[in-house]
């Protein structure tokens, strides 16, 4: 496992590093105009802050009365060929009335997205996992479960875990761990990433899944994980080629030993990568970095104090952005 100190003449940059706003609107590429119920997604140029909005209509996935997703034109023409397992209104989509219960509202809806992973409208189906999200309702209780794969087609919003790994120098001096995806990942394979993170799926609970991850991705002992503290959570609503994603993600941070070298477990990741703090803004402008993993950066460096009203005129809305309404 290849691990070195970041050299940001490895990087190609994507715009100038300063526009963190203009990132984090790119990240939130979906808007909702919530007096008529369709939606609009966005896209941002950052080299003259021109927007082209992409104008379609979004229509409420609901089960048992609670929005549980948001599902686009396209996907509802597809979803139209299945009438005995959804029920297609001007308002929203429900599950016909004769399916009920979760084993059996799951059942019907994998058997649906079994049947599309040999669509080419769907790319996000080639990542199956056969690792599934509980839906639950307002009250916490279970209503079905879905492909983690299959959750971007329906706008089904989704939990995660982030850890920020970082250690300091005998000087104090501030350095980050960071990892390169390995480059057979089904999603962003080969992008520079945060220390550690990993979806929230069946049968786990918050810190259990980051311990978890810690331990697959970083070799995290029980010892060092101890450590872990939860710093509160980020969201963000983003559209890409493989559906629509709003996540909120569940952020710890761990001040590791200064001599630890992180050892990838599971074979997702390709190298390590030590940043002095200084370099993460860079860094998360590059082309190489993924996109949707800035704001848990951002959040940290708010946090530690590294990005403040004193040099960053917008902190106001950036923190705004770092927590979006979602659904």
């Amino acid at each position: 496992m290849h691990i070195s100190t970041f050299c940001d003449t490895n990087l190609v940059m994507r715009a100038a590093p300063s526009d963190i706003l203009g990132l984090l609107r790119e990240i939130n590429n979906f808007e909702t105009n919530k007096s008529n119920n369709t939606t609009n997604s966005f896209e941002t140029n950052k080299f003259n802050n021109t927007t082209t909005f992409k104008h379609t209509t979004y229509t409420p996935f609901r089960c048992h009365g609670v929005k549980v997703g948001t599902i686009s034109e396209t996907v509802l023409d597809v979803l139209s060929r299945f009438p005995e397992v959804f029920t297609i209104s001007e308002t929203e989509v429900t599950f016909n009335c004769n399916i009920n219960g979760y084993n059996k509202t799951s059942q019907a809806l994998n058997n649906v997205l079994v049947d599309l992973t040999s669509s080419p409208r769907f790319p996000c189906l080639r990542g199956w996992r056969d690792e599934c999200y509980v839906i639950n309702d307002n009250n916490g209780q279970p209503l079905f479960q879905i492909e983690r794969a299959a959750a971007p087609i329906f706008g089904i919003r989704k939990y995660g875990v982030r850890i920020n790994g970082y250690v300091r120098d005998a000087h104090g001096e501030m350095f980050v761990w960071l990892q390169r995806r390995a480059y057979d990942k089904p999603t962003y394979p080969g992008k520079i990433d945060g220390f550690v993170g990993g979806g929230l799926t069946e049968g786990r609970g918050v810190l259990e899944t980051a311990i978890k991850e810690g331990e697959e991705e970083a070799g995290l002992t029980s010892l060092i994980a101890a450590g872990l503290k939860s710093v509160g959570c980020v969201s963000y609503m983003h559209e890409s080629e493989r559906g629509l994603h709003p996540l909120t993600e569940y952020v710890f941070d761990l001040e590791l030993p200064p001599a630890f070298v992180p050892e990838n477990q599971d074979g997702e990741v390709e190298e390590w990568f030590l940043s002095p703090i200084n370099k993460l803004k860079e860094i998360i402008f590059s082309e190489d970095f993924r996109l949707t993993s800035a704001p848990v950066v951002i959040d940290f460096l708010i946090r530690h104090g590294f990005l403040t009203h004193d040099n960053e005129p917008n902190l106001a809305a950036i923190i705004e952005l770092l927590h979006p309404h979602l659904h």
